[in-house]
């Protein structure tokens, strides 16, 4: 009981405190930009130009062809690669989070724990822009529009409440084992090729498909497969979805364990 009481006080305070939490997110957004000389379209431009040239890269010149199932490939890749930039970019600066916020701590009766949020959400914004881009694409690769679209929503409310845990927990270790955000940089490298992103999962066999499954990072990136050019629900796969949910949980109770457990010392070391 008490675990549970934990988990709702700590929950209740973030939606007591959403409209705090929504300008933060808007002026995190704002202020990663506003500095440089084109400003704020900074946000869209450098991960549009990335997503053009791995377009441009496997149509026109490694002409990456067609998978066994008739997909472009590069339409494949580009369904794996936009959520994979969310979750590379949003486990790396989150790192950071309560050490650029540092100055909050200050404020009385402040709710740390909305700092990973910022992050979290500020990131999202891009990752949008990025998804609407993603469907021009398939449009221009004869892609169509389908009702199992609708369920993009569900896998961002899935990448909210995997990086919720993951952000409190890495940012709240972070503050005292400077150490983290380089571990996480590596590990963020190595999940990229590890996570069926530019092979597909069907290549994989016997016990190293079940090891895939504990990668939360693949039914994200999975999922997109499903939503936009499989047509498949997330619901169809039981096994996939009972392990996800496991792991996920998992982490989202650990977050914020570590976080409640660190957060009355983040002060003295900062």
């Amino acid at each position: 009981m008490k675990i549970i009481k934990t988990i709702i006080s700590f929950l209740d305070s973030i939606y007591k405190n959403r409209y705090i939490l929504f300008t933060l997110v808007i002026r995190d957004f704002k202020s990663r930009y506003l500095s440089s000389y084109i400003g704020l379209p900074w946000a869209f431009i450098q991960p549009a130009a990335y997503i053009f040239v791995i377009w441009f890269t496997f149509t026109v010149g490694i002409r990456g062809g067609t998978l066994s199932s008739g997909i472009p490939y590069i339409v494949y890749l580009i369904t794996g690669i936009v959520p994979w930039l969310f979750i590379g970019q949003t486990l790396v600066v989150s790192c950071n989070a309560i050490t650029q916020y540092s100055y909050l701590l200050k404020k009385t009766n402040f709710p740390v724990s909305l700092i990973p949020l910022i992050k979290i959400l500020s990131g999202m914004i891009v990752h949008v822009f990025l998804v609407a881009l993603m469907v021009v694409i398939l449009l221009f690769h004869n892609i169509k529009p389908s009702i199992y679209w609708v369920q993009i929503f569900y896998y961002w409310f899935v990448m909210i409440f995997l990086f919720s845990g993951l952000g409190w927990f890495v940012s709240a270790i972070n503050v005292f084992i400077k150490d983290m955000a380089h571990i996480v940089n590596i590990l963020v490298t190595m999940l990229f090729w590890v996570t069926p992103i530019f092979w597909p999962y069907a290549n994989l066999h016997g016990s190293y498909r079940y090891i895939a499954l504990l990668n939360p990072f693949f039914y994200i990136t999975e999922g997109y497969r499903y939503t936009f050019i499989q047509k498949k629900w997330f619901f169809e796969f039981v096994e996939m979805n009972i392990w996800f949910w496991i792991v996920g949980i998992i982490i989202f109770i650990l977050g914020i364990f570590t976080f409640q457990k660190l957060k009355p010392d983040f002060g003295d070391v900062l």
